[in-house]
């Protein structure tokens, strides 16, 4: 299959393989600038972290901010667009850290959160009780179409400070998406694209007590949204219990 792209990034449209982005971010950028982004902004997010009293995480995501700013042209993506919030988004324990933080700055309700988003949470929570092997079922198609459950009825994102690499790296310059089909929407427009993921997952390698540390190996577990959702029910419902 072939996909489309420009100098800014590839198309989303019509790209149904994620074998195909990993394709094209290894013909944009070669091993040694990925290993030099790589090891470079793992210094720069703990640097600004410590400057600015933050998280690694949230200095991450400042640091990605400047890249677009400053290597891109202006993002048509505006806020209410939300067409690209239909979309299965998985994300590791830091991201999903990064959000209860913000949910207890903000007061946001999980119980309303969960309640609106029952029919694909039980969708998922399903799946998960199955026989199947959860790394062999296809997540993304599990909730594609769907809201996410922090997309609000205005189409704003209740967390959008701390959402996940998955969200910030789908942007649009051309103009902004009139459909789900997300028909300006593009990827692999910045080298954080190749690196971000193993970035995040050295973070919190490194944030994790030195007794229950593995060897790295370059990434974390990911788990949909839907399925934090339901590990923060769970955990919930067992305070209640005690």
């Amino acid at each position: 299959m072939s996909i489309f792209s420009d100098q800014l990034g590839v198309f989303i449209q019509g790209m149904t393989r994620p074998d195909l982005l990993q394709q094209y971010l290894k013909s944009k950028f070669n091993e040694t600038q990925i290993q030099t982004a790589y090891h470079a902004r793992i210094a720069e997010a703990k640097e600004l972290a410590k400057e600015e009293g933050i998280t690694a995480l949230q200095a991450f995501w400042k640091l990605l901010e400047r890249t677009y700013e400053k290597t891109l042209p202006p993002r048509t993506c505006e806020k209410g667009c939300g067409y690209c919030c239909y979309q299965g988004v998985a994300l590791t324990q830091l991201e999903w850290d990064g959000i209860l933080k913000l949910a207890k700055e903000k007061n946001i309700d999980f119980n309303a959160i969960i309640e609106r988003s029952q029919r694909t949470i039980d969708r998922v929570e399903k799946t998960i009780q199955s026989d199947k092997a959860l790394d062999q079922i296809d997540w993304h198609n599990l909730v594609v179409n769907q809201p996410c459950p922090f997309l609000e009825e205005d189409h704003s994102c209740a967390v959008y400070e701390a959402r996940p690499l998955d969200c910030r790296l789908v942007v649009a310059f051309r103009d902004v998406c009139g459909s789900k089909k997300l028909e300006h929407a593009q990827r692999g427009s910045v080298i954080d694209e190749a690196v971000g993921a193993t970035v995040i997952a050295r973070l919190q390698y490194d944030q994790t007590p030195k007794f229950k540390r593995r060897k790295f190996t370059g990434d974390q577990p990911l788990r949909l949204i839907q399925h934090w959702l339901i590990l923060w029910r769970d955990k919930q419902g067992k305070k209640k219990r005690r």
